[in-house]
């Protein structure tokens, strides 16, 4: 098959978090089976001198070959010529946001003529399902960002038929043209990135974006693939960023990345907890805040990497214990490190569509500590509710005193129990987390979009 993947992200290119892995991901996995498959993306500010000049459909590309695919990024500068991918500065967004990516569904549908099926990616793409001549598949990696837009405006832009702004059409949604519902309406099969989570978006308005309806009334159930990771790429006895390598055989390499990575943060020795990500409400690290100091005082440490809009929280911490607490911006090889030389891997998240960090970390020997949800639900196996299969620890309610019991019940097995310990460790080194799996649902869905 000729697949065209389009998405806002793709790794190493342009890339804010856990969706241009997945993009990368997908892409590699899909063409490893043989698939000769494309990548649209916009030609961001970084992107402009990349590969070479193309004129298709109407547009200016800029094609390069990356792997086993081919990346086209749509060279707009009026549009994507600026500072960030998605706005000036992290969690910030342009006002401009729904002509932005209205032109790179309105292009994507175009592209779609030549290929065989159309694999569309969150809100920026979903108006595409409406004009593309072609099979497609719509996967939501997170729904809580839409992206909304003036209704005449959006069908003029993208093609769209009259009767997408219908009332309860495709594309109208409370008198604006939405680009997730026309991505979930307009595909003719809709993914997303894990098992539960697919049943979460039909069942919680609070996830689903308020698409928890119109997702029901769906012919076909959402489908969750869970994503993987590049195990090629992280992989803890071939990378450079660590100071000795280790595997799931011989672990003993790993206390080289815990003694660097308290040296770094300056910290005093202890149950060394670690997180990577945005340091958001969504994440749950405000969970912490109730129960921080009598967790310090009880020997937890915490090396917090990356940004958001808890920083002034997670920076008060840092200052009231800074034997105890590191909060640093984010980095490629630090979040490696983090990975390889925390005794715990913290993700309470309110809700986590897949979350790669716990793959990350597992791969690396980083034990889970997270709350049960999701994508997470789907790959952490609590040792309570599964001990001879577990790979971590989990909790259900979000309060609170429930992530501080789940720290101290980790925290009294690592102390009272090395051989469950070790075990724990071992399995998750162990677990295969490869996208070789996702890319052959993903190719089966592919097919099913063909008999739709």
């Amino acid at each position: 098959m000729k697949v065209l993947i389009s998405a806002s992200e793709l790794s190493p290119f342009a890339r804010t978090g856990g969706l241009g892995e997945a993009i990368a991901g997908i892409a590699q996995g899909v063409a490893g089976l043989g698939h000769d498959v494309t990548v649209v993306i916009p030609a961001y500010r970084h992107l402009r001198d990349e590969g070479e000049v193309a004129e298709e459909a109407g547009a200016t590309f800029r094609t390069w070959e990356h792997g086993a695919y081919r990346v086209m990024a749509l060279d707009e500068p009026e549009l994507f010529d600026r500072p960030g991918i998605y706005g000036d500065h992290a969690g910030s967004a342009y006002e401009d946001q729904w002509r932005r990516f209205g032109q790179l569904a309105a292009m994507t549908g175009r592209l779609a003529t030549r290929f065989d099926v159309l694999h569309l990616h969150d809100a920026h793409t979903g108006p595409a399902a409406l004009a593309a001549p072609v099979p497609t598949v719509f996967t939501i990696h997170n729904a809580a960002y839409g992206i909304d837009g003036p209704l005449d405006e959006v069908r003029a832009l993208i093609g769209a038929p009259a009767a997408a702004m219908t009332a309860a059409g495709p594309l109208e949604w409370w008198g604006a043209a939405s680009f997730l519902k026309a991505g979930i309406v307009g595909a003719d099969l809709v993914t997303t990135v894990s098992p539960s989570f697919a049943l979460q978006l039909a069942d919680d308005d609070t996830i689903s974006g308020g698409m928890d309806v119109v997702i029901r009334s769906l012919p076909q159930p959402v489908r969750g693939i869970l994503n993987g990771i590049d195990e090629r790429v992280w992989d803890p006895q071939n990378d450079p960023a660590l100071p000795a390598p280790y595997s799931a055989v011989d672990p003993t390499g790993r206390a080289a990345s815990r003694r660097r990575l308290i040296e770094l943060a300056g910290l005093d020795d202890g149950f060394l907890l670690g997180n990577v990500g945005r340091m958001s409400e969504q994440k749950g690290l405000g969970l912490l805040d109730a129960h921080l100091d009598e967790l310090v005082r009880d020997d937890v440490r915490l090396v917090l990497v990356g940004s958001g809009e808890l920083d002034g929280m997670v920076d008060e911490w840092a200052g009231r214990h800074p034997r105890s607490v590191w909060h640093a911006p984010y980095r490629e090889d630090l979040s490696r490190l983090v990975s390889a030389g925390t005794d715990g891997y913290l993700m309470p998240s309110r809700f986590e569509p897949c979350g790669i960090g716990q793959m990350y970390a597992m791969r690396y020997g980083s034990v889970p500590i997270v709350r049960l949800t999701g994508g997470l639900a789907d790959t952490v196996i609590d040792i309570d509710e599964h001990p001879d299969a577990a790979t971590g620890f989990g909790f259900r309610l979000f309060e609170p005193i429930e992530l501080a019991k789940t720290i101290r019940r980790a925290r009294r097995t690592m102390d009272r129990d090395e051989d469950a310990w070790g075990e724990l460790m071992r399995r998750g080194m162990t677990t295969d987390f490869s996208w070789d799996n996702a890319a052959r649902h993903y190719e089966l869905a592919y097919e099913d979009a063909f008999g739709r």
